[in-house]
């Protein structure tokens, strides 16, 4: 063991002294135990930021408290949080022989990279810290480590580490990945109780989901499983197709590109420079004109035509302001009006049709007015709406951002003012027409829930998936009607009639019918009323009262309900306040009170955006009404659009989907005396949203503000380039 420990520092320290191009050219992916890395050891690196994997392996591990199974299932998954910081967790389902039990166990796992800053450095490897099976008062997997790692070769990399155990990884540890082809890496490492050798295959990204396929096929040299597969599947969070890190790398002093594969850097040698030029010849030598005459360009009968000289206003369509406001109406905007003050185009809209992003709908909507020629207009102010209610207006000048709108490079975005502030009307001529007014225009809302219980005593992966229909009815400004429906669909027979969890299986029902009537009070703040069936047999109030101070960064919320649910009363208080990072789509929360289930605490939260893709961290601090037991659970949740990227238009009736849609999984902590093993308490520290929730049908998921906008001008000129010959 020692002799391997040793080997395994030495070839790591004579691996640093070599000269590095740079140390991220390989992707890192995830190994059989649900960190990046080799096949049960971690390399230095973090998954690439901004993707979410998904891992199932066969592997039999060897439990220090029961011994090797007959058979084992692991599900895994990780989250690239950041360019240097990781979070996952995995799922253990194993069988012993008699009388040692099953295993059916839940853990968390984290891995912090100095990556992003040692990479700038030539010489100096990159070096990670990590835990697996965090927290609960029950392990199986648990360890803690320390790792380096260095890639002497684009295609090579090199990593070793010490970890404390005391479950797994408890010593010395190392590996090599060598990436032979683009879609083949070859793996072998040592996890402190095995050697193990393997294959990692990569298929291209498939056709319409920039997701890609994984295939691990591993073998334990000192173990009698044998062949041990694993199938994974990778997800870009944003569902963009991006580049690789690394890639068409070239050094500052001249040197070739980092080949990143092995065949790569051997077929690149047999690569010869291009033959110098002729000494009579020079790079600064002026082109020789070649005469051609003018009939040869001029076919018969015809007449070449005369260019037009390159200016901005070339794509600009003369009309007027009903043309242009028939132009809006056109493209589904409903609430539509434009008018005139001065030289300043005034635009106001409601956009119920572009649903992954506010931002998608100010590109649309400056594209067209940009397209339009209106009088004699110099300044646009665009006035944005929600249930009829005026929130935001963005200014800006109007050939400024005609030109960057229709540039065929990326330039700077124009000067943008975005207010929550709203300029008089005053003297402002509104054109009298049509203005395809939103009201008493349903829209149904149909998406799938589910309901899970995971790695339970009696199951694996129990569940119900119901279909929601959610009716919403304009009524007037501010003011909505809603009534959903749950019908269950499918569940799993421990949700059966008299099985262990048949409390889980409810029938389909009406489970919300409820009036709601927004109150914008000041710039930034607005109530939000609602009374009715909150849920299924719950009925009374649900109130918010939203305050979003200066550009957004700041956000206080206080939420009350009061309800009867067959003769009890429920009473819920809760203040909340949100600090958002717009640059980095990064947002912390925090919210303390008394929850729906009645018991009384705290929940902070870490949201983290990657397009309209979501990742949250939550960890929640509650005691229970009843007996008084204090809970310590913390949980991932993921939201994302569940809808196209543009739904149909109103007419009559408008069918979408969902715009956030949620799936959130927690675990037990430690430090809880309640907690003797990984228990989780069901429905603790749970917010009651209204269904026409401020944050999201007002405030798009809370990015509609000055920060959000002004960080992310970019999506609103991709929208146009995106849409405009779709309108």
């Amino acid at each position: 063991m020692k002799l391997r420990a040793q080997a395994i520092l030495v070839l790591l320290c004579l691996t640093i002294g070599r000269g590095l191009y740079a140390q991220a050219n390989q992707d890192s992916a995830l190994s059989l135990q649900g960190f990046s890395g080799i096949l049960n050891t971690p390399n230095a690196h973090v998954q690439q930021e901004g993707t979410f994997d998904l891992l199932y392996s066969n592997q039999e591990d060897k439990f220090p408290k029961v011994g090797v199974p007959k058979w084992e299932d692991n599900y895994l998954f990780s989250v690239g949080l950041f360019n240097f910081a990781e979070v996952g967790g995995s799922l253990t389902n194993a069988a012993f022989v008699p009388p040692a039990s099953a295993i059916r166990h839940l853990s968390m796992n984290w891995k912090l990279s100095t990556d992003p800053l040692t990479s700038r450095f030539r010489f100096s490897p990159a070096l990670a810290v990590g835990m697996q099976d965090v927290g609960g008062q029950t392990h199986f997997i648990e360890t803690k480590y320390v790792a380096g790692s260095v890639d002497p070769l684009g295609w090579l990399r090199v990593s070793a580490g010490y970890g404390l155990g005391p479950d797994r990884m408890k010593g010395a540890f190392g590996g090599m990945e060598l990436r032979a082809y683009d879609w083949v890496t070859l793996l072998g490492d040592y996890d402190t109780r095995n050697t193990n050798a393997g294959v990692r295959l990569i298929a291209p990204a498939l056709p319409y989901i920039p997701a890609r396929l994984t295939v691990t096929f591993s073998t334990p040299v000192q173990h009698t499983q044998g062949l041990v597969i694993s199938g994974g599947l990778n997800i870009p969070l944003d569902f963009k197709r991006s580049t690789r890190h690394g890639d068409a790398s070239t050094m500052a002093s001249g040197k070739p590109p980092v080949q990143r594969t092995l065949w790569g850097a051997l077929t690149a040698r047999k690569v010869q420079p291009p033959a110098p030029m002729p000494s009579s010849q020079s790079n600064d030598a002026e082109p020789v004109p070649v005469m051609v005459p003018l009939d040869s360009l001029v076919k018969a009968g015809t007449v070449m035509p005369v260019p037009k000289p390159i200016s901005p206003s070339n794509n600009v369509e003369p009309g007027s302001l009903e043309a242009l406001r028939d132009r809006l109406v056109k493209a589904g905007f409903v609430n539509v009006r434009v008018g005139l003050q001065g030289k300043t185009l005034v635009v106001e809209y409601e956009n119920i049709r572009y649903n992954h992003s506010e931002l998608d709908a100010i590109g649309v909507v400056a594209g067209i007015v940009s397209q339009t020629a209106v009088n004699d207009a110099e300044q646009l102010r665009l006035v944005i709406r929600r249930k009829g209610l005026a929130l935001l207006q963005i200014e800006t000048q109007l050939l400024p951002l005609r030109n960057w709108l229709e540039a065929s490079e990326p330039t700077n975005a124009p000067t943008l003012i975005v207010s929550q502030k709203l300029t008089s009307e005053d003297g402002v001529n509104f054109v009298a027409g049509n203005d395809n007014p939103g009201r008493l225009k349903p829209s149904v809302m149909v998406y799938p829930s589910l309901t899970t219980l995971v790695g339970t005593e009696y199951g694996v992966f129990d569940y119900q998936l119901s279909i929601r229909p959610e009716l919403q009815l304009p009524l007037w400004r501010g003011a909505t009607g809603v009534a959903r429906w749950d019908l269950p669909v499918a569940w799993s027979g421990n949700l059966d009639s008299g099985q262990v969890y048949a409390s889980y299986h409810t029938p389909a029902q009406l489970d919300r019918l409820m009036f709601f009537q927004a109150l914008p009070l000041a710039p930034g703040l607005v109530a939000n009323l609602g009374g009715g069936k909150i849920l299924t047999t719950t009925n009374g109030m649900l109130n918010e009262l939203s305050w979003t101070l200066g550009g957004g960064m700041n956000r206080v919320k206080v939420l009350q309900s009061w309800g009867r649910d067959s003769g009890a009363t429920r009473s819920v208080l809760l203040g909340s306040y949100r600090f958002f990072l717009a640059h980095h789509d990064l947002a912390f929360e925090g919210t303390a009170g008394r929850f729906w289930g009645q018991d009384t605490g705290s929940m902070v939260s870490m949201q983290r955006f990657f397009g309209d893709t979501s990742v949250s961290l939550y960890f929640k601090d509650t005691v229970t009404p009843n007996d008084s037991k204090r809970w310590l659970q913390a949980g991932i949740q993921l939201e994302f659009p569940l809808t196209p990227r543009r739904d149909m238009k109103a007419r009559p009736i408008q069918i979408r989907g969902n715009e956030d849609w949620s799936y959130a999984q927690e675990t037990g902590i430690a430090s809880s005396s309640a907690q003797s093993a990984n228990y989780i308490e069901p429905n603790l520290a749970t917010v009651p949203e209204p269904t026409q929730a401020l944050s999201l049908y007002f405030y798009d998921r809370e990015r509609l503000n000055a920060d959000y906008i002004l960080s992310h001008t970019e999506r609103i000129r991709e929208a146009w380039r995106f849409f405009r010959n779709r309108l």
